[in-house]
């Protein structure tokens, strides 16, 4: 039988590494996703944030680097078994780049088919239509409660809506210029590494 102790130890060491809760001792974590869905999404996640001002991602905003600032902001990425976590400094400001919007010259730009499912005093939880996937933007402090981080996410996402348009990420389904860059979500192949010998 196991001690207090280390059940304690055990929970305080799946904490600090973003791990979640894991259900029973000695099992491993998950640390890639199954569902073919998700990796997709996160591929394209992961290009975009890759992107840099030199070398901006096709979905960039033209004369920004709004995707490329991002990893300034990032404290850890954490899957979790049905979902990916990024750990931020500024969940709601991260949530503003990555969201669609539908420049007027450039069309699209940040994630498209991505839509926001809910805002908590800890959270921004999004989920991208075409592959299911869900991703969870945390802010390493609680908000002091829901009005605030509300008002902090309409503050950092504004701009979406200039000139009194709707944003993209409002939409219940793929508006056609989202789903003309169907490619962009295609599954990845599958990639085996040869064996060196």
């Amino acid at each position: 039988m196991l001690h207090t102790t280390d059940k304690r130890t055990y929970r305080e060491l799946a904490r600090l590494l973003y791990l979640g809760r894991l259900q029973t001792m000695g099992k491993r974590p998950a640390l890639d996703p199954t569902d073919r869905g998700q990796l997709a999404f996160q591929a394209l996640l992961f290009e975009c944030l890759m992107s840099t001002r030199e070398h901006p991602h096709s979905l960039e905003q033209p004369r920004k680097s709004a995707m490329a600032s991002i990893s300034g902001y990032l404290n850890a990425i954490c899957h979790q078994p049905d979902h990916l976590e990024i750990h931020t400094n500024t969940a709601s400001r991260i949530a503003s780049r990555i969201l669609p919007y539908l420049h007027e010259d450039h069309g699209v730009c940040g994630i498209p088919g991505l839509r926001l499912i809910d805002v908590t005093c800890r959270r921004v939880r999004l989920t991208h239509l075409p592959t299911g996937a869900c991703l969870d933007l945390v802010d390493p402090q609680r908000w002091h409660d829901m009005d605030t981080a509300r008002m902090v996410f309409r503050q950092e996402t504004n701009w979406h809506q200039r000139d009194g348009r709707s944003p993209l990420w409002r939409h219940n389904g793929l508006t056609d210029e989202e789903a003309a860059h169907h490619a962009s979500w295609r599954t990845p192949p599958a990639h085996r590494c040869a064996a060196p010998f």
